[in-house]
């Protein structure tokens, strides 16, 4: 469609605003033909019109009007955001140069002189028509870069975000490789030695019996008497079967140390270009063991497993999942709760829930959860990137994951991933 065809159609509107009908009758002689014309006799009509809701394409006004001049009206349209973009051509027996450029100066984009001249007028409504579309035209290309630039800008902050916190993960995961290590080996000595000790103990527990019994042999009442007591005063009987315990406590302590390291292990592991196959409650168990420090004050831990099959992922980003998940649970309880862990498996996904009984998010946050930088915990206590990380990593397995909370009640994540096996 050329430029002629769109400027001359029906579909554009003119405001005709003059007291003259003559004047009128000669504007509509031009222009009726070709667009769609309204007339107003004076300048508090033509507002009328537009407070009303009649936004014209443009506007031919007549400057020498009663009561209220074209220069006023052309004025209080260009305060108004609604009607400051509508072209205006005055209309005017006034032909000197001060009257032109003070109509120019209020806003006015022509001006055409009294008596017209149908050609001229025709030639200068199209050229006003012209510009109008090819000004929208272009705002509506710089509208549409612009988002085009946002987006692209928001997207590029996200991948420089979510590049930032991966080498960060990667460093804690050298460092958790580093503590692993260094905990591994003072750990290993520790439990060797505890094994030894025990031994030591056994044999000095067997000693002091066999010492006992040979003593209750010889008939002196006086030195079985300085024997009970030295044993009173030394406490020997306690020591003896508190030893014990305490040798297995600190055993249980060096077990659960191993534990640790072995997870440390597990999450700084360097991460493989190809996925792998895994256990996922195994996997839980770990991020759970991981995440124990954050959660072990604020709730107990209740889980309900159900048989799975094996899972084939990249078994460090689905940890990371797993961990965020129950730090935020641990967070989101204030004084104690319960974090429940749910394995089970549908058609063709395996599921995971991890639920809490803290304070639940609020309807309106729901929607943003996964956003990068969006957070609803206090400012300088959460960045925002975890959630959105986590979805990110989810949807790279080909997942869902899915929220659900209630104020005061508590929330659940829903993780839900292919069954490849089955697929």
């Amino acid at each position: 469609m050329s430029t002629d065809q769109i400027v001359t159609s029906h579909e554009y509107q003119l405001l005709l605003v003059d007291d003259s009908p003559m004047n009128l009758d000669t504007l509509l002689a031009t222009l009726g033909d070709n667009y769609d014309l309204r007339v107003a006799i004076d300048g508090q009509s033509a507002l009328d019109l537009i407070e009303a809701g009649y936004l014209p394409d443009l506007i031919l006004l007549d400057i020498m009007m009663p009561n209220m001049d074209g220069y006023q009206v052309c004025s209080y349209l260009k305060k108004d955001d609604k009607t400051r973009n509508i072209p205006i051509i005055f209309l005017t027996a006034l032909d000197g140069d001060e009257d032109e450029a003070k109509g120019l100066e209020l806003g006015a984009v022509d001006y055409i002189t009294k008596p017209f001249n149908p050609a001229i007028v025709r030639r200068r409504v199209q050229t006003q028509l012209e510009l109008k579309h090819h000004r929208e035209h272009l705002e509506h290309l710089v509208a549409q870069k612009t988002r085009e630039l946002v987006e692209t800008y928001g997207n590029l902050k996200k991948v420089h975000n979510q590049m930032l916190q991966q080498e960060k993960m990667a460093s804690i995961g050298q460092l958790a490789a580093g503590v692993a290590h260094e905990i591994n080996n003072p750990a290993g000595f520790i439990g060797s030695n505890l094994g030894s000790l025990q031994k030591y103990v056994n044999k000095l527990n067997e000693g002091l019996a066999f010492m006992e019994q040979s003593l209750n042999k010889f008939d002196d009442a006086e030195l079985h008497a300085a024997i009970k007591a030295k044993r009173r005063q030394l406490k020997l009987d306690f020591i003896q079967e508190d030893i014990g315990d305490l040798i297995n406590e600190s055993k249980d302590g060096i077990d659960r140390i191993a534990t640790i390291v072995r997870n440390l292990k597990s999450f700084s592991r360097a991460e493989n270009d190809k996925q792998e196959p895994i256990d996922l409650q195994a996997a839980l168990e770990s991020a759970i063991n991981i995440s124990w420090n954050e959660i072990k004050y604020k709730a107990k831990i209740e889980k309900d497993y159900q048989s799975l099959p094996l899972v084939t992922c990249f078994p460090q980003q689905l940890g990371q999942v797993f961990v965020n998940l129950l730090v935020n649970a641990a967070h989101a309880i204030k004084d104690q709760g319960v974090i429940t862990v749910k394995t089970r498996q549908e058609k063709d996904w395996v599921i995971v829930e991890v639920s809490d009984t803290g304070s639940g998010i609020a309807e309106e946050h729901l929607a943003k959860l996964f956003e990068p930088f969006f957070t609803t915990k206090e400012a300088g206590k959460g960045t925002g990137l975890g959630l959105s990380i986590c979805h990110d990593i989810i949807q790279k397995h080909h997942g869902l994951i899915e929220v659900n909370s209630t104020v005061g009640i508590g929330t659940r994540f829903t993780i839900k991933l292919p069954d490849v096996a089955k697929g």
